[in-house]
């Protein structure tokens, strides 16, 4: 036989008899207790019921519809949430599913089946993301190496929350070059690689900052040494500048949103936009052998490049001391001599004639 909760509370009319005997005083005990917890219960049951009425209102709901009084609701059908992409295609069966970032067009034609044998492909992949293909791969094992320090998130094989893989740090390499080669959208990336726009702009933070303390220690380095110019000086040599180490001038790099207290040291006489000046240095093979912070875009060479340590340095001759070159110079009215000079600075046969930069 069910009871009812308030009289599981009361307990039972077994516990009024004492001794075999029944006892009235026990079953009025019995009683009070029974009609407390059937007013517990019903007023229970009032707060459950108007708090079901202020659901109600607040959906739009009139409270004195028939649902309004139904004491049980049939229960919800399950909705599942479609499943989130930013591709799709559809399968041979006609069954449309969310397109892998591995079934893109550049996964396939960059990563999975890149035409290696093929000059066109190489000449097309250089033009596209300014790199050879080569170099391109160099720079997928080089992040690799550094996963776990910059782009853990994306280790190969790493699933997110709902077991999805990872999108394949080989593709957001190509995001990443072709971001900074031609300044594409994350839109225009996300459409050629499925890969989210957002996983694309987490992805591209972590790469400047890996460019940065990773790739400018790498390929960046400024010769200190004789011996250091020897693949830098060759071309100058041949074009009849010995001695000389580089060319040296300021590019401008457009930074927008610069705060309205900086924009006027920000705009160049040169540029309609805010930008920043770096001094470089680079060889005749246009590698990069140093350059300076970013500077405001107002300043002149002159002030630019007293900032830079590496100009500062040869001036002042504190690096390649031990460079010789020889200096073709009039001796006279008609004679030429061959005036051999050590660094940047010191003439070895007259102190008082000083060159800098190897006599330019």
């Amino acid at each position: 036989m069910a009871i009812s909760k308030a009289q599981f509370e009361a307990g039972s009319l077994s516990s009024c008899f004492k001794q075999g005997e029944w006892d009235p005083g026990l079953y009025g005990e019995y009683k009070r207790k029974l009609n407390e917890a059937e007013e517990i219960a019903t007023t229970e049951a009032m707060l459950d019921h108007g708090l079901s009425l202020t659901r109600q209102f607040a959906r739009g709901l009139s409270p004195f519809s028939p649902r309004s009084f139904s004491t049980s609701a049939p229960p919800k059908k399950l909705q599942r949430r479609e499943p989130k992409g930013v591709a799709y295609y559809t399968n041979e069966e006609g069954k449309t599913s969310v397109l892998p970032p591995k079934m893109s067009s550049w996964y396939n034609m960059y990563v999975a089946h890149p035409q290696i044998n093929s000059a066109k492909f190489h000449r097309r992949f250089r033009a596209r993301f300014r790199m050879p293909y080569q170099s391109y791969e160099d720079l997928c094992d080089l992040v690799i190496e550094h996963v776990d320090e910059y782009f853990a998130r994306w280790t190969p094989g790493k699933t997110d929350a709902v077991g999805n893989p990872c999108a394949p740090i080989e593709l957001l390499v190509l995001t990443a070059l072709r971001y900074l080669g031609r300044g594409w959208t994350f839109d225009d990336l996300s459409e050629n690689t499925a890969i989210s726009e957002e996983v694309i702009r987490l992805f591209l933070h972590q790469f400047i900052k890996f460019g940065a303390e990773v790739l400018f220690e790498k390929h960046v380095n400024e010769p200190r040494t004789a011996s250091d110019l020897e693949n830098h000086s060759h071309e100058y040599l041949v074009a009849g500048f010995p001695g000389a180490i580089g060319s040296m001038d300021a590019t401008h790099i457009s930074c927008e949103r610069v705060s309205w207290k900086e924009r006027q040291s920000h705009l160049s006489h040169k540029l309609p936009y805010t930008a920043r000046s770096f001094n470089l240095t680079v060889n005749h093979r246009r590698r990069i052998l140093s350059t300076t912070t970013g500077h405001p875009a107002r300043w002149n060479d002159k002030t630019l490049i007293t900032f830079d340590d590496f100009a500062m340095d040869l001036k002042e001759g504190k690096i390649l001391g031990d460079h010789v070159f020889e200096l073709y110079e009039k001796d006279g009215e008609d004679s030429i001599k061959k005036v051999t000079y050590r660094g940047q600075m010191e003439n070895t046969q007259d102190r008082n004639k000083n060159s800098w930069f190897g006599g330019g």
